[in-house]
């Protein structure tokens, strides 16, 4: 059998197990005021299946056929009701991945916000200096991921069958507090990464 390497060559990379991945993309709003910057976060919605509650930066999931960008600023638009013109992206920041999901972030300028939002999606809206976060570390914890094979996983196809010794993967939880608010999770990893960009 032969095989064309040549259609290899400056082939740009993808990312293994992409396929299974929930793609996304929020922007990081910065709003310019008179006391200083401030990072815009909203409250997801209770009504919402994934995370209700939680507070995040706006943006959702990769439709066929949209870039990363396009997604970021359609869903800032629709969730804080604003026109993307509004929004003046600054930079991609890093992307996001683990075994769930890939979150590709940018970060932007927002004018002209009247605070309104989509009720559908967003509980409320608040903002926070951009310098106490560049003054303030993280709490940070550790939450164990365990993994648990299906009943008819295997075993005997595996060295060590049933005494398998998994890798352990143990993560580093952020929390950034804010006036009886915690930011965590993949927010605080995104917010953590635009600011170590910023430093």
């Amino acid at each position: 059998m032969e095989y064309s390497f040549e259609k290899l060559k400056g082939r740009a990379p993808g990312i293994i197990l992409q396929e299974g991945c929930r793609r996304s993309a929020v922007i990081i709003p910065l709003i310019k005021e008179v006391d200083g910057i401030k990072v815009l976060f909203q409250v997801r919605s209770e009504a919402i299946d994934r995370q209700p509650g939680d507070i995040c930066f706006p943006g959702g999931a990769i439709q066929d056929g949209e870039e990363p960008l396009e997604t970021a600023l359609r869903e800032a638009s629709e969730e804080l009701l604003i026109s993307p013109d509004q929004l003046d992206v600054i930079c991609a920041c890093d992307v996001f991945h683990n075994a769930s999901g890939i979150v590709y972030p940018f970060a932007a300028w927002l004018s002209g916000y009247d605070g309104r939002f989509s009720e559908d999606e967003v509980a409320e809206v608040f903002s926070v200096p951009l310098d106490y976060f560049m003054q303030t570390d993280p709490v940070v914890c550790t939450s164990e991921m365990v993994r648990k094979p299906d009943q008819d996983f295997p075993y005997e196809l595996i060295h060590g069958g049933r005494d398998y010794k998994w890798p352990r993967r143990v993560d580093k939880e952020l929390f950034y507090l804010w006036e009886g608010r915690a930011v965590w999770g993949i927010t605080a990893r995104i917010l953590k990464g635009f600011l170590d960009i910023l430093r």
